[in-house]
């Protein structure tokens, strides 16, 4: 049954740009019997068909020579009858169909509306729409196989395991409220507390897995720091592959954040490259150093450059004291190794170290794998998951509700009190898959605890 009106809507799915091929997107309960008045081509039409013709306007003349696919109900993407037009690609023909479909009472689409209406209609849950936009704006090839992943409903079949837990609770729960003293379940408090803590694991590995799903689909903030002198350009132009910034033996040369966008194993970064941090009387020089300083605390990793070739100075120490107290992922990079190396490492009080050399390049793989570690974690990309902000803290609440429900059922008190944790922890799961409904609930009832026999 649909939620939602009747309403026939059409949009451009191709865009509003110059192309060789259009498409218009047509959706609703009667949308097949509007393509009768426009297309040529008439009924029957089958489904999963593509069929050649011509739109025609309301006098019978010719807007576009087309194919049209027709995709009915429940088997489309909206869950409804549909069809498109696939027609030349200028904006004049383009719009020139688009009109005559709005005269034959369709009406334009809202943005999103065609996913929304396949989430009413059942076709999808609501983390495999969050995915429809995922692919859309997918960075890297390795991203958009991730979101393609969740929308084909992977990570919907882990949370339908939280769900399936959710829902022997309020069941069980309900029977002891409404059956006291007739001990139709046998469930102890430990078996109560080993299913609310499967279910805070769950909560736990999704979040988690969003947190380095945003890495992957987002992109993070790589920021190259150290004095001046010590390769920090050389090395923004080793990782960019090409020459993004000046390098001079001059220090000083970089007077300002120098950001470039690329990806690294498929993962997108912006990176950037500041001035030298060190005392300097140069105003603008100073102004590049203040920058520097405050662009550490909006980073999300830092690559602190040191030159291996020499001993560390008074100004390598500074930067290392200020490093101490960054709470964020720091790899130290020893640049210059193809010389001479004078560097004590054990003087570098930072857990990760690769050796570098911007000149023949060696190490640069050594710290591609060290990055593509620190923002994927432990997780492959079907693990990966992309949610919004608000199913996000919907997660974070259900996770705190699972730690509520813990201490309540541990000192044994009144069902009544539980079942309203519980119908919290359903709701908060709601606003991220969709609705538990009490026909739900009595499912599992009937199926687990014979009542009514």
């Amino acid at each position: 049954m649909l939620k939602h009106d009747d309403d026939i809507i059409t949009a451009i799915a191709s865009g509003q740009v110059e192309s060789a091929i259009g498409v218009i997107r047509v959706s609703g309960k009667n949308s097949l019997t509007l393509l009768e008045k426009i297309f040529t081509k008439k009924p029957p039409y089958e489904h999963r068909r593509l069929y050649y013709g011509f739109i025609k306007d309301k006098q019978n003349n010719t807007l576009d020579e087309v194919i049209v696919g027709i995709f009915k109900s429940p088997q489309s993407y909206t869950g409804e009858d549909s069809f498109e037009v696939y027609s030349h690609g200028g904006l004049v023909v383009m719009n020139a169909i688009l009109d005559r479909i709005l005269s034959e009472g369709a009406r334009l689409a809202e943005p999103g509306e065609f996913t929304k209406r396949a989430f009413l209609n059942g076709k999808m849950d609501l983390t495999q729409a969050e995915a429809v936009a995922t692919v859309i704006s997918a960075k890297s090839k390795r991203a958009l196989m991730a979101a393609q992943n969740q929308l084909k409903g992977n990570f919907s079949k882990q949370l339908s395991k939280i769900r399936d837990r959710i829902l022997y609770l309020m069941a069980e729960n309900e029977v002891r409220i409404d059956h006291p003293g007739e001990d139709l379940s046998q469930m102890t408090v430990n078996d109560r507390l080993a299913i609310l803590n499967e279910i805070k694991l769950y909560i736990s590995r999704i979040l988690r897995a969003t947190e380095f799903g945003d890495h992957l689909f987002k992109g993070l903030t790589l920021l190259i720091v150290g004095k001046p002198n010590v390769g920090k350009s050389s090395l923004l132009n080793l990782i960019v592959g090409e020459e993004m910034a000046i390098v001079t033996d001059i220090p000083g040369t970089t007077r300002d954040i120098v950001k470039e966008s690329f990806n690294i194993k498929g993962i997108p970064f912006s990176v950037l490259d500041t001035a030298g941090i060190r005392r300097t009387k140069d105003t603008i020089e100073k102004i590049g150093v203040n920058r520097s300083i405050e662009a550490i605390n909006r980073a999300d990793i830092i690559l602190a450059v040191f030159d291996a070739s020499q001993t560390l100075d008074k100004e390598d120490f500074n930067l290392i004291n200020r490093l101490k107290f960054i709470e964020k992922p720091v790899i130290a990079v020893l640049n210059k190794t193809d010389k001479p190396t004078a560097i004590n490492e054990h003087d570098i009080p930072i857990e990760k170290i690769i050796k570098i050399s911007c000149i023949t390049g060696d190490g640069l793989t050594d710290l591609e794998n060290a990055l593509e570690k620190i923002a994927l974690g432990n997780f492959d990309d079907t693990q990966l998951i992309s949610l919004n902000s608000s199913q996000k803290k919907a997660l974070k609440k259900a996770f705190n509700i699972c730690n509520q429900l813990s201490k309540d059922i541990k000192k044994d008190i009144d069902p009544v009190l539980i079942s309203v944790n519980l119908l919290s922890l359903a709701d908060y799961l709601d606003e991220v898959i969709g609705r538990i409904t009490n026909e739900d609930m009595l499912d599992v009832m009937f199926k687990h605890f014979c009542i009514g026999k």
